[in-house]
């Protein structure tokens, strides 16, 4: 399991910070997604479990690197967005259409 806040390795990448706060954000988008797969699926499986929860760590780690380097107001503000826009994709994916990872469904 992921138990650090260097989880997320953007920490010595090179880039401008918004470069890396653009990386951090995939990231955590990426991670928010599995975990929510995960749970998604049929309930209380020990191991899918533990997988969610180090999904949800490096969200968390990705979440405390992105506030370190935006602040915590304007981080939160974008992290707010990229989930929402993943649990979107979401719900229309289980509506019957399917999107790629980072469009937007057509409304």
């Amino acid at each position: 399991m992921v138990s650090d806040s260097h989880a997320c390795g953007s920490r010595g990448e090179p880039g401008s910070p918004s470069e890396r706060a653009a990386r951090l954000l995939q990231r955590l988008a990426a991670e928010y997604e599995a975990a929510c797969r995960g749970l998604a699926q049929a309930a209380c499986d020990y191991s899918r479990q533990a997988l969610v929860e180090a999904h949800l760590q490096v969200v968390t780690a990705c979440q405390a690197e992105l506030s370190q380097l935006l602040g915590e107001e304007q981080a939160l503000i974008l992290i707010k967005m990229c989930l929402a826009e993943v649990d979107q994709r979401l719900a229309f994916e289980e509506g019957g259409g399917a999107v790629a990872p980072g469009e937007r469904p057509s409304t």
